[in-house]
Order: C-alpha cells, then structure tokens, then sequence
C-alpha cells in the first residue's frame, strides 16, 4: 500500500456528487456482502459507540442460518470426561456468570484489498465488531464433566450444516481448541450479547466465544463439545482457516494479527485548509495495543496518535489525532499501529491464497480544497 489507488477524477477532486464525496449516514443495517448463506459486515461510517449495537454487528455464517427449538436443545458434554452432562438452555444460566468485552473479526476482513483476489467471502473492512458477552466459562463446565488424563483437545459442534465446499460430504460445523485454550478462564459460552438473548444469526442458543481469535473458532448454535484424545483434522480446521506460516509449512490460524482502522474521515470526503480530527479503532489478539501512528507521505513519516477510550484486554482501542493539511489537493492518509507483543502493523498486507489475516496499514485519500 505504498502509493493512492484513487481514480484520476477523485484525486484531481472533480467527483462533485456529495453521496461520493462527503460524509453520510447509511441506513443503520448490514452490508449485505453474500445471501445465501447470509453474510454481512458492519457499515463502518455509522460506528459511533465502542460497542457494536446487535443490529450492525457483523454476521459470518458457513451455512444457512437453523432455528433452534431450546424445548428440544440440549447442550452435550462428552468423549474424555468422567462425568457426562447434558445442559438445557435453563441450566446454563444458574452457572457461574462470566461477562466479557469482546472485539472478534473475521479470517477475512479487507479480502478487497488484496491486489491480486482471491475466493471467499468480498469483505471490505467491517467484517469486525465489539460486543459485552455473559455466559459460563467453557473451563467450569469441563471441570463439572471432569476431563479425563490424556486430553488432547476439545471439539465443538453446532446445529447448522452443510457441505464446506463441493464434493464434501454434509457435515455440522465443527472446530476444536487445544486444551490450554479451551481451560483458559476467558473461553466462554455465551448465553447473552449485549445484555440481549443471543439473537439468531449469532449463535441462539449458545455460542463458544475465543477473545482474541479470529472469529471462525466461536462456533455458534453450539449443541455438542467433545473432550478428545487425538488432534481433530476436520474440514473447518484442517482444510480452511489456515495459512502458510514462517517455516513454510501451513498452520491453524488463531490471534487475530495487530491492525487499525480509520473510522473519520471516510474515503472520498473533502476539507478545507484547517486542522481536523481523525479517529479510529486499533486492535490485536497478541496483546493490547500500545500506540497508533499517522502518516500523510506514504510511510515516510510517522507521528503518534493519541490512545483513548477504554481500554481492556480483549476489545478495541479507540484513537484520535488532528491533521493539519499543509496544501491544497489529493491527500492519503494512513495508519498503523503497534501492539504489546511488539508486533507494529506492517505497510503491506501479506498477500494468502486463502485471504486471510489481512493487516496492511489501511489508507483513507481525502480532498482538500
């Protein structure tokens, strides 16, 4: 991302319509990014609140939507366990509470940016979304089960399936976690979202939350968990969400990578000569953010934003700065940011024949006149 993508009529300004050149309210709904199964992502110009209302909260479904019948659900705990259980819906909420500010994205937010595409799911960039989950830690409830010595792993199952790609057979969604994830305190399984019932395209009735993973690892209408003693090498796990890693080998994906967004200004919008305020949100599943910075040539140089909000160990962090443009014309606008770990977002995204994983530092190009 080294130099403006922008059209010769918008970095010469002359795009005059105000729906392409100024900033404006979309209706408060999703971007409908596929139908059939239903996916969406979050229109990120109407993201005023650190948490994402339920209503735009992004929505990445492998398989057509099932409705759930919670008379007839039972949540089924087994495989490596000294106890079996099997969990109404009633049941999970008389549990230990468990709540938790979660920021969770997609595998393939930004897949648009690639230079050269590549299949799945054309996210732009708010295939990303916050929300206050309540539910049980998945480690309490292992404990009730009591996992047996040899325990390898823990699998998940939901209710919705299909077939993960042509030629597969039908199979439910399935992922699973090493056993250090799945009896980390944090994994839960989440009852409530926003202090609302879990609504359907996110998991009614109960869905497994992994902060800091990439979303395909919170498996929703989760109906079965399994303790195993061997690695699960399902098409989900094994066959998707993978990429090639620093050996050359190719490994499971899990931490979301450090990256940042700009939120204001929009692309496209046009200024006058004076200072103005730029914001946006910066996240990271490898530790807390530590710092954002501007650029306004390219990378060349960086200044520091300033880091404010709240800021919690698995949520995003909210940024601003004041630019002041020092001339007329086409201007981009670019951000990155660093994370406790020491990874600093890089200026160009690591290009994947899957697209995922997509962190390149993101552009904004604005007008001024």
């Amino acid at each position: 991302m080294a130099r403006c993508a922008c059209a010769a009529a918008e970095a010469a300004g002359i795009t005059k319509d105000p729906w392409h050149t100024q900033p404006h309210l979309q209706p408060a709904t999703l971007v409908t990014i596929d139908t059939v199964p239903f996916v969406g992502e979050t229109p990120m110009e109407v993201i005023q609140n650190w948490i994402t209302p339920i209503a735009i909260y992004c929505a990445r479904n492998h398989f057509e939507t099932p409705l759930v019948d919670v008379n007839q659900w039972t949540l089924d705990v087994d495989g490596l366990v000294s106890k079996p259980l099997s969990l109404t819906y009633s049941d999970v909420p008389e549990l230990p509470q468990r709540t938790l500010v979660v920021t969770m994205e997609c595998a393939g937010n930004n897949r648009t940016d690639l230079t050269l595409p590549v299949k799945g799911s054309q996210f732009g960039d708010g295939a990303i979304s916050t929300a206050i989950w309540v539910g049980v830690s998945l480690r309490y409830v292992l404990e009730l089960a009591g996992v047996a010595d040899g325990a390898v792993e823990v699998f998940f199952e939901g209710v919705d399936s299909e077939r993960g790609a042509p030629g597969q057979p039908v199979v439910p969604y399935q992922r699973s976690l090493l056993m250090e994830a799945a009896l980390h305190p944090d994994t839960v399984l989440a009852y409530l979202m926003n202090s609302e019932e879990l609504p359907t395209d996110h998991g009614y009735p109960i869905r497994l939350v992994v902060p800091g993973w990439y979303g395909m690892a919170s498996v929703k209408w989760l109906n079965k968990i399994t303790v195993l003693d061997h690695l699960f090498e399902g098409f989900f796990q094994a066959d998707r969400y993978i990429m090639e890693n620093e050996d050359g080998g190719m490994g499971s994906l899990r931490d979301m990578v450090v990256k940042s967004l700009i939120t204001s200004p929009r692309h496209g919008q046009i200024f006058d000569v004076r200072p103005h305020q730029i914001t946006g949100l910066a996240w990271s599943g490898e530790g807390a953010v530590t710092k954002v910075e501007i650029s306004d040539d390219f990378g060349q140089n960086w200044r520091p934003a300033k880091l404010g909000g709240l800021n919690l160990q698995y949520a995003w962090q909210q940024w601003a700065t004041t630019w002041q443009p020092q001339y007329p014309g086409h201007h981009t606008l670019m951000a990155r940011a660093t994370d406790a770990s020491g990874s600093i977002q890089p200026m160009e995204t690591n290009w994947n024949e899957l697209g995922y994983a997509i962190n390149g530092a993101q552009s904004v190009c604005v007008n001024v006149e």
